[in-house]
């Protein structure tokens, strides 16, 4: 018996093809190279891998980079080294192709009977049981859809079984990156060296 039967998931399974996604990566890395390592739906144990992507490049930021640092901070500052050790990339899914996502936006989570902490909450365990659940149990189904909880903006999580379904359509330092300075100056961010 499966912890989330077909029956459930099936409403809450669309296609989508994604015409450009921001994703941030380390810079000694491909744009489309991932690794089992602890995230938002992969546990990093598991044996399998999640490439996390955002609609919008404030979103990106704001979720690989931003996070909760300036939680109960009166200075908004990012450590230059942050930044260089980045690189961006706008990545789509290959022409004629869909990802077959999990939509855990809105009532997403509740429709499927999973705890809405898998989406929304700021630890990941709920989130990582869940990707486990849908990667093991769901073998078609190529990763998530979600709201990010820091900006509400669309994120997407593909499973590593359907990166061939995307591509690269540009990549380049984040420090090189034409629209990171107006992201800092709306944010009030400073970079500072360490």
């Amino acid at each position: 018996m499966t912890r989330y039967p077909r029956e459930r998931i099936e409403a809450r399974l669309s296609y989508f093809s994604i015409e450009s996604a921001h994703r941030v990566f380390a810079v000694s890395r491909m744009p489309l190279s991932i690794q089992p390592s602890p995230s938002r739906f992969c546990d990093g144990a598991s044996g399998y891998a999640v490439l996390y992507a955002a609609l919008t490049f404030e979103t990106c930021i704001a979720e690989s980079l931003i996070r909760d640092r300036f939680v109960r901070r009166t200075r908004r500052e990012l450590p230059l080294a942050a930044v260089l050790i980045r690189a961006h990339a706008q990545i789509a899914t290959q022409p004629n192709a869909e990802l077959l996502l999990l939509d855990l936006r809105d009532t997403g989570c509740m429709d499927i009977g999973a705890p809405t902490d898998a989406a929304r909450a700021r630890h990941c365990a709920a989130g990582q049981s869940l990707g486990r659940a849908i990667y093991t149990e769901h073998p078609e189904i190529d990763g998530v859809i979600y709201a990010s909880r820091l900006t509400g903006d669309d994120c997407f999580a593909v499973f590593d079984r359907a990166l061939d379904k995307l591509i690269v359509i540009d990549a380049c330092e984040l420090k090189d990156h034409p629209q990171l300075p107006e992201f800092l100056e709306q944010g009030g961010i400073q970079l500072v060296d360490d």
